[in-house]
């Protein structure tokens, strides 16, 4: 049982396309600052056979009266066993984008050392491996460029939050707060992943190009072929067809289901 830090939420799975015949639940964890909302497109691109989850994260949307979690070892924890108390017997898979993709990593790394049911694949997007330092150093150095930064890293900033402190503190702390979660994260050895892991990434993404993505393999027993899609760090927003496509076929590579996007 994890502790629970005083005066926080706890992650909660938002239902987003109500399948429970579907032979197949995709679990989508969310970028830094993001909820639910990012991946609610997603349904009308999937088979019935996928049913469609995403992460809610304390201080934002439905829990935005709790604090952040900045700690990264309480949150995947606490991530592993949500996903093991909702566990319903379907083979299930995890996405993460951005920081989700770092969330996704640790929590199946928390779920196979707690010997629960690990997902059928991992799918990863928009993030280096994280036992090396380039994630960190690009991160730093986005977030020292200021507004620019920021807008590469997140897309670009309305006009509207830079004219209002309340409401661009209100839409950016739990930005802030996800980031500093990434920046305390401290990679741990341990045995590599033995699961089908897939990355994507932006082709023209500052975080994190190809090169970067394909450090991924060194996590895992099983080969890593990244693919790159058109588009920068939030690729995903005009992606989406081509992204869930790809998805839907490694997810059939990974389960055998016929998982043909509509």
């Amino acid at each position: 049982m994890t502790p629970r830090l005083p005066h926080t939420g706890e992650p909660s799975l938002a239902s987003l396309t109500d399948r429970p015949a579907a032979e197949l639940r995709l679990l989508c964890l969310p970028p830094a600052g993001g909820g639910p909302s990012f991946y609610r497109p997603w349904a009308e691109h999937l088979p019935e056979s996928v049913d469609l989850w995403a992460v809610r994260l304390p201080g934002r949307g439905a829990l935005a009266d709790h604090a952040s979690l900045t700690d990264p070892h309480y949150t995947t924890t606490a991530l592993a066993n949500l996903i093991h108390q909702s566990d319903d017997d379907r083979p299930y898979a995890l996405f993460g984008h951005s920081l989700g993709s770092l969330l996704a990593y640790e929590t199946t790394r928390a779920l196979v050392r707690a010997r629960h049911r690990p997902p059928v694949l991992l799918a990863l997007s928009a993030l280096p491996a994280p036992h090396l330092d380039a994630f960190v150093t690009a991160l730093s150095a986005v977030l020292l460029d200021g507004r620019q930064g920021a807008a590469r890293l997140l897309g670009p900033i309305p006009d509207e939050l830079l004219d209002d402190p309340r409401i661009l503190a209100a839409a950016y702390t739990p930005i802030l707060a996800d980031l500093l979660l990434a920046l305390q994260y401290r990679h741990q050895p341990e045995p590599l992943l033995d699961l089908p892991v897939a990355v994507y990434g932006g082709q023209d993404d500052p975080i994190a190009p190809m090169e970067r993505l394909r450090t991924w393999g060194d996590l895992t027993t099983q080969p890593v072929s990244p693919r790159v899609f058109p588009g920068t760090h939030n690729y995903p927003d005009r992606q989406i067809s081509a992204l869930t496509g790809r998805l839907c076929k490694d997810l059939h590579a990974a389960t055998r289901y016929p998982l043909t996007a509509p």
